[in-house]
């Protein structure tokens, strides 16, 4: 095991709460360029100025592609945070944090583990150590 398991214990916990960041933006985003989108075709539809229209066209087209990219972070990311928000599945995420401080009280120990000798040298009452 290259990597401590206390390590990627945590790994998986910070990964279900940055999909749960980032579905947040994504859902706020999605929003956002949806307004946006409202603007801009009301925009046209007020526009008599052709060469301004085109111009409105091209930014319908970026917020298209924003509003995009934003959906697929938020189609990736949701089932990640469904899965999170099930309660079976938040009672197994809270005994995943217990289980992440007892695995790092498990390390801890391990790191500062030093041995004291239970007999002290020259104490074996005439016999000598066979080590």
């Amino acid at each position: 095991m290259d990597r401590k398991a206390s390590d990627q214990i945590k790994a998986f916990l910070d990964f279900a709460e940055e999909c749960r960041e980032l579905n947040a933006m994504a859902r706020s985003g999605v929003a956002e360029e949806d307004k946006r989108h409202q603007d801009l075709i009301h925009a046209i539809e007020f526009e008599e100025n052709p060469d301004r229209i085109a111009q409105i066209g091209m930014r319908i087209h970026q917020n298209r592609v924003e509003r995009r990219v934003y959906k697929d972070l938020f189609e990736v990311t949701d089932p990640v945070v469904q899965f999170t928000q099930d309660s079976q599945n938040k009672k197994a995420l809270d005994q995943m944090r217990q289980l992440l401080g007892k695995v790092r009280k498990v390390e801890k120990y391990h790191e500062n583990r030093v041995y004291i000798p239970r007999i002290k040298e020259g104490n074996s009452h005439g016999q000598e150590d066979s080590v």
